[in-house]
């Protein structure tokens, strides 16, 4: 681990262990906006985890990040941090100012990109957008006819948009912004930076988004697990001691390690040209693992593991939320296996172990 790797490490586990709440998780949940937990989330840089050292970040790698990020998933952070700090990676590689405040990665879902002739690009149209009406910009990749590659990367402030509210399993906002005629603060076409020019970046940038936060949870979710098995008591013996659970244990213990795993070799390939196939792989493994670990962990629980009081549900309900955002294992394996196909048979051995990805 190198000397960022354990700053950033430390900070966080410190940072996010302290601050977050159950109490804040479930005021989150009622739609509230945890605004002095932010303000201690910002000030301490972390969201800037990915913006050059020029702009007052720490300009770590992936490798170097991830523990952090995995930090604010086993903590179940009720905030937009993973989010913000994945925008900041993007407009680093695209050399544009990363702005304070909570940023969300957008999926246009209408609309149109035109220049208003002066330099400047003008968005009309619908975003989904995680924690729209929270971010204070939104990023997006939309479609542009006025440039050669025919699509361009823009900055939107969110002050103006009209925002319909939604929220998935967990409580989370996720919001439809409309925009009028939103003049973008910063834009960028996909030949800045490689690897963000193909069509399928954005959500596989959000998933892995998601993957990450997913193996942060599911190591909570193995904690709480283990610990329960040696505090409940059946026949006069911890249930822990039981084969059959200790045999359930093992198989949650190995869904965590496959997905703490997956999502360490595609952070390892942030830099290269073929980090596009690891996030999908990255995507699809812990997708998998959050079906399996939660349906153990409630098996393991028992009934009191369904109940509202007890705090299982906050983590399970993420994974399920979490696993389908940005496209879910059956999107994203068909993806792998249309590329697979369209690469050809040769290179599909070098793909699998890892040799060669492109």
């Amino acid at each position: 681990m190198s000397e960022l790797q354990q700053m950033l490490t430390d900070s966080a586990q410190r940072l996010f262990g302290k601050e977050v709440t159950v109490a804040q998780i479930e005021a989150a949940e009622r739609g509230e906006w945890p605004a002095p937990l932010w303000r201690t989330v910002e000030d301490s840089g972390l969201p800037r985890i990915f913006a050059p050292e020029a702009a007052d970040g720490a300009e770590a790698s992936w490798l170097e990040a991830l523990p952090a990020l995995l930090a604010a998933g086993r903590a179940l952070a009720p905030l937009p941090f993973v989010d913000t700090a994945l925008c900041g990676w993007v407009l680093a590689r695209l050399a544009m100012p990363m702005p304070d405040g909570p940023l969300t990665l957008g999926q246009p879902s209408s609309g149109a990109v035109a220049s208003n002739g002066s330099g400047q690009w003008v968005f009309d149209g619908e975003v989904q957008a995680p924690w729209g009406r929270h971010a204070s910009h939104v990023l997006l990749r939309a479609e542009a006819g006025d440039i050669a590659g025919g699509s361009i990367w823009l900055l939107l402030p969110t002050s103006g948009a009209a925002v319909e509210p939604g929220k998935n399993l967990a409580g989370e906002p996720r919001d439809t912004l409309r925009f009028q005629s939103c003049t973008a603060i910063a834009a960028a076409d996909d030949g800045a930076a490689a690897g963000l020019g193909d069509d399928a970046a954005p959500r596989a940038l959000g998933a892995l988004a998601r993957a990450i936060q997913i193996a942060g949870v599911l190591e909570r979710v193995l904690d709480q697990t283990v610990q329960y098995a040696g505090e409940r008591t059946q026949f006069g013996k911890p249930i822990g001691k039981f084969q059959a659970i200790q045999q359930q244990l093992a198989v949650l213990a190995n869904e965590v390690v496959a997905a703490r795993m997956a999502v360490a070799t595609a952070c390892a390939q942030m830099h290269e040209p073929g980090w596009l196939w690891h996030a999908m792989v990255a995507k699809v493994i812990c997708g998998h693992a959050a079906g399996r670990v939660a349906a153990i962990a409630h098996q393991v629980h028992g009934a009191i593991g369904f109940t509202y009081e007890h705090s299982l549900h906050f983590a399970t309900r993420r994974l399920w939320s979490w696993r389908a955002e940005y496209g879910n294992e059956a999107h994203w394996s068909r993806a792998i296996g249309a590329r697979a196909i369209q690469r050809g048979a040769a290179a599909l051995w070098p793909d699998i172990t890892g040799t060669s990805a492109s």
